[in-house]
């Protein structure tokens, strides 16, 4: 086969453009930092960097939903603390109301310190969140979670009932986990079938019989204690299931952030360059591409005219 000049200009050629691609490559990879610069530089690797990305992000949301979720459960912990307190401070007061000594002015005193605390708890269950929503007023978060409980002239609060539902607001925490952050009042507050809250109606009955005859302030001191027993059974019982979600939070939050490492780690193995290689290939490339400008120019110097002259 007889080679011409012109293809040997153009294997001279297309050889520098190749080396100068391949330079090129080198150059953008350094400025980058990135061993693949498009999909079609490594198609499994970016595949899987990709996989690996998008996995990423779903654990970083998970993250995020960490901090509402616990900020959410931080104000119902609160909430459920503040609630315990007026409990408490209730029974103690219907104790020192079954003390016999005590005059019927005194029993009213008692009355009107409890109906303070029966205002300070209806404006806890008609609470709002961080978010603004009522937090007692399960998924009906937009109004108020109890109406009611206006005062009764000579007697005790008005009845309290719940306006919320039953629903569990809840957030996604984990691939397979759905944590409820807040509770329906009717569960926090012992609503009955009728929505009337059954602690509202305790405490306003003991109200009441504090402002009637001294003679059934016995039974109604025995009665409210019994009451106000078994509703802090049930908010310790809720508080510590709150407690326990905290706990898992924390837990979560720690398996996510060893997650979110070693996916980084796993990105930086297929996404980085490996700089020592890049720049040992990137001199190497440089030798190769002179070496090939050098030689086209000899050949190209090379002509008939030339031969003569010799």
């Amino acid at each position: 086969m007889r080679i011409s000049s012109s293809m040997i200009f153009d294997a001279g050629r297309n050889s520098m453009m190749q080396q100068s691609g391949s330079l090129l490559h080198t150059q953008q990879q350094l400025s980058s930092g990135r061993r693949i610069l498009s999909p079609s530089g490594d198609p499994i690797g970016a595949a899987r960097a990709l996989e690996v990305t998008q996995t990423k992000s779903v654990n970083t949301q998970f993250q995020t939903n960490h901090g509402y979720a616990k900020d959410a459960l931080a104000s119902l912990e609160s909430n459920l603390g503040s609630i315990t307190d007026i409990l408490t401070y209730i029974r103690t007061r219907a104790v020192e109301a079954g003390n016999g000594a005590f005059s019927a002015s005194e029993h009213q005193a008692i009355a009107t310190d409890l109906e303070a605390q029966f205002n300070a708890l209806l404006g806890i269950a008609n609470s709002k969140d961080a978010t603004g929503d009522y937090q007692f007023a399960g998924y009906q978060s937009a109004q108020p979670a109890f109406s009611g409980g206006a005062a009764v002239p000579s007697a005790g609060p008005g009845a309290v009932m719940y306006a919320g539902d039953g629903g569990e607001r809840s957030m996604q925490v984990g691939s397979t986990r759905i944590m409820p952050v807040a509770e329906p009042g009717s569960k926090v507050f012992m609503a009955d079938a009728t929505g009337k809250s059954q602690m509202f109606g305790a405490i306003s009955d003991f109200i009441t019989a504090l402002r009637g005859p001294t003679s059934g302030i016995s039974a109604a001191v025995s009665q409210a204690i019994g009451n106000m027993d078994a509703a802090l059974e049930n908010v310790s019982t809720i508080r510590a299931s709150v407690g326990s979600r905290m706990l898992e939070l924390d837990l979560l939050g720690d398996l996510s952030a060893i997650q979110d490492q070693q996916y980084a780690e796993t990105l930086s193995r297929l996404q980085d360059l490996d700089y020592n290689e890049a720049i040992t290939r990137f001199t190497q490339q440089q030798t190769v591409l002179q070496a090939a400008q050098q030689s086209y120019l000899r050949v190209t110097g090379l002509s008939l005219f030339n031969l003569l002259g010799g």
